[in-house]
């Protein structure tokens, strides 16, 4: 049985030892999650999220080759290279760099999940793959939706329905557990993201465009955001949160790989002594 808990806004965890040695799913579908997707994608070096613009402006000092990005009310914050729209996020501007990202809701939420047993980021471009590793862990999992200003935003929900509609198609739906703001998420999504039983790319669109700060972000420029944001599985990778960092899954897997392999090497290369 896998126990699936839902917070439908980042307000609710009071305390980050809320979420100490959980499996933590954050989605922010508008637009952290998928901007975080997409620079790592287009291989940023590592994102550092932080929770204000002066801690973003304090851990800038001192670190070479590195981007101030993010915003505020969606806008690109003043003095930052980078806001948070994905477009910005081409590989030229942010090849081989770390980004030090601060936004309104969804950096929160990733900072609150520093003492998470494992943290990875979530949204529609990815959602396949979350859900694949999600039940790869036959443990019990904890999503967190980002939302807006302290509240509800409907987007995170749908998206952490989605997560669990995925669980039940692998694992039966007898055996995932759900609480009411889960079983919520989960009818919320059956009725305005998917289509004959299977997600829809046109009702995900149609559903962030009518959503309050769809309609907000379009009204300041945005409105292609929406329909990259709304593309499902676009992107087969996983944001990992680890050490007060965002890299891809891979790239974790890779370093530690590396890292073992140079133990070895250190280990077998000291010369043999004998008293």
């Amino acid at each position: 049985m896998v126990k699936v808990d839902v917070y439908l806004s980042q307000s609710l965890i009071q305390d980050e030892m809320q979420l100490k040695d959980r499996n933590v799913i954050v989605i922010d579908v508008l637009r952290a999650s998928s901007t975080i997707l997409t620079a790592l994608v287009n291989q940023a070096k590592e994102i550092i999220p932080a929770e204000s613009v002066s801690v973003a402006a304090r851990i800038s000092k001192g670190l070479g080759n590195s981007v101030l990005c993010g915003e505020r009310n969606g806008k690109i914050i003043e003095g930052f290279k980078l806001g948070n729209s994905p477009f910005e996020y081409t590989t030229d501007a942010v090849k081989g760099k770390t980004l030090i990202f601060s936004t309104t809701n969804g950096t929160i939420s990733v900072t609150k999940s520093k003492f998470a047993k494992n943290c990875v980021v979530a949204g529609f471009l990815n959602m396949s793959a979350v859900v694949n590793y999600a039940a790869s862990l036959n443990d019990d999992v904890t999503i967190l939706c980002s939302g807006k200003l302290n509240d509800f935003c409907i987007e995170d929900s749908i998206a952490a329905g989605m997560i669990i509609n995925g669980l039940m198609d692998i694992k039966g739906k007898s055996n995932v557990e759900l609480y009411d703001s889960g079983y919520m998420s989960y009818k919320l999504a059956k009725h305005l993201a998917y289509r004959n039983s299977k997600p829809d790319r046109g009702k995900l669109l149609s559903m962030l465009a009518d959503s309050e700060h769809g309609k907000y972000l379009a009204s300041i420029g945005f409105g292609d955001d929406l329909k990259y944001c709304a593309e499902l599985d676009k992107l087969d990778k996983l944001p990992f949160y680890r050490n007060g960092v965002i890299k891809l899954k891979e790239t974790f897997e890779q370093e530690a790989s590396e890292k073992s392999k140079m133990k070895r090497v250190n280990i077998s290369s000291k010369p043999n002594s004998k008293d």
